[in-house]
């Protein structure tokens, strides 16, 4: 068992309990990094916390994607629009969810396009109300009284999976990862918890948020082996998560093939895009959240607290899109192709906001498909990007390429 900086064990504490730690010291805290300050978050009711979209405008920080951009704040201008968009539309989410929470126990957060600063026309929004404390039949009315106001505000209803819209609590997230216990459904929302959800800044809702988020990531680093024995090896990652990680990606490809099925091809060309655009996005920064912990140069020498350390490292990850965790990647191992994957995936974006050419996509059955100009175009919008991306992964840097071969089947 790790010790603890006062001589003691080190505990982790789950979000059941309503505290967290970061490097515990015998006393439960929270930790600047997981939970901002009222200062901190008032500093930034305009901007982006930790490259995460919190609501209103751009920081005065620099990304990775804006020194992508070579002194040039045009390039990628579509995904400074759909940026830009999701910032106005986490504002209206904010003022709607006003005094309606739980305090300190709810979160209201969003998914999807919203969540990943990508909000175009025709985009819906996939949201919850998260519990972390006791069951309160009132927390039905707030998830009601948020449906009814959203559609008043001309928000997209989410998709007919019932994976949101409603109520989710930390319990099953936290403690039903694998077994028969952990659903699809519950999977899904734990895994998009940690790649792309976006708590809205009202009351409570960001700090009960980071307090789940970092209980999650808890379970992952506390239960793998990697971590737990008296392996140093420095080419270690947090198997555990990248495992799930995999099994999601592999559930999104699968769910994509049954829902054409379920649905009889209804928007079959649209998802197909979006499956190897958006959804491939989450799919390779999820895997550089795990890979990442391993390109660190770090010391070499025993580290009690190791396993904390890595935590942190994947609560980083976690408060940054994905598009702007992969800039991260990018810029450090693999400047070149900066161009081919965010020009490709700034053309991907400019199709979801044109309205003809979403609508056209939405209509198209397979059979039609593949003799139709718009979707033929962002089929090779699609392939580019994948292209790109092997690069990435094999090419473009040989520390990657070994981690991706060692880390990537098997």
């Amino acid at each position: 068992m790790l010790a603890s900086r006062g001589g003691g064990p080190l505990r982790f504490i789950s979000a059941a309990q309503s505290v967290h730690c970061s490097r515990y010291t015998g006393t439960v805290h929270s930790t600047e990094r997981t939970v901002p300050s009222t200062q901190e978050r008032q500093s930034h009711a305009k901007g982006l916390k930790n490259g995460r979209l919190i609501q209103g405008e751009h920081p005065m920080t620099q990304t990775a994607l804006d020194r992508l951009r070579g002194g040039d704040p045009s390039r990628w201008s579509h995904i400074s629009q759909a940026e830009g968009r999701s910032a106005d539309r986490l504002r209206v989410l904010a003022k709607l969810a006003e005094g309606l929470l739980p305090t300190d126990e709810g979160s209201f957060v969003v998914f999807g396009s919203l969540a990943r600063g990508e909000y175009t026309i025709g985009s819906d929004l996939d949201w919850t109300v998260l519990i972390d404390g006791r069951a309160d039949s009132l927390h039905l009315q707030i998830v009601h009284k948020l449906t009814s106001d959203l559609e008043n505000e001309g928000f997209g209803k989410p998709g007919p999976t019932e994976v949101f819209g409603g109520l989710i609590f930390s319990h099953d997230l936290v403690h039903a990862v694998g077994g028969d216990e952990d659903s699809n459904k519950n999977m899904t929302r734990r895994l998009l918890l940690l790649l792309e959800s976006t708590p809205i800044n009202v009351a409570g809702s960001v700090e009960t948020h980071a307090r789940i988020v970092q209980a999650v990531l808890n379970r992952y680093v506390q239960e793998d082996a990697s971590f737990i024995g008296s392996n140093k090896r420095p080419d270690r990652i947090p198997r555990f998560l990248l495992n799930d990680v995999v099994r999601f990606w592999r559930t999104m490809a699968v769910d994509y093939a049954n829902k054409y099925r379920a649905r009889a091809g209804q928007k079959w060309a649209l998802r197909n895009i979006k499956l190897r655009m958006s959804r491939k996005l989450l799919f390779v920064s999820g895997f550089f959240m795990c890979l990442s912990w391993a390109l660190e140069n770090r010391s070499q020498a025993d580290n009690d607290y190791e396993a904390q350390d890595l935590v942190d490292h994947l609560l980083a990850w976690t408060k940054r899109p994905p598009l702007l965790s992969l800039a991260e990647i990018v810029e450090r191992y693999a400047p070149s192709l900066a161009t081919n994957i965010f020009d490709n995936y700034d053309a991907f974006l400019a199709i979801l906001d044109d309205e003809t050419m979403r609508k056209r996509l939405e209509g198209l059955s397979p059979e039609e498909a593949y003799e139709d100009k718009v979707f033929l175009q962002t089929r090779e919008i699609a392939s580019r990007f994948d292209t790109a991306l092997t690069d990435l992964l094999f090419d473009a840097d040989p520390a990657v390429a070994k981690l991706v071969k060692k880390y990537g089947v098997f």
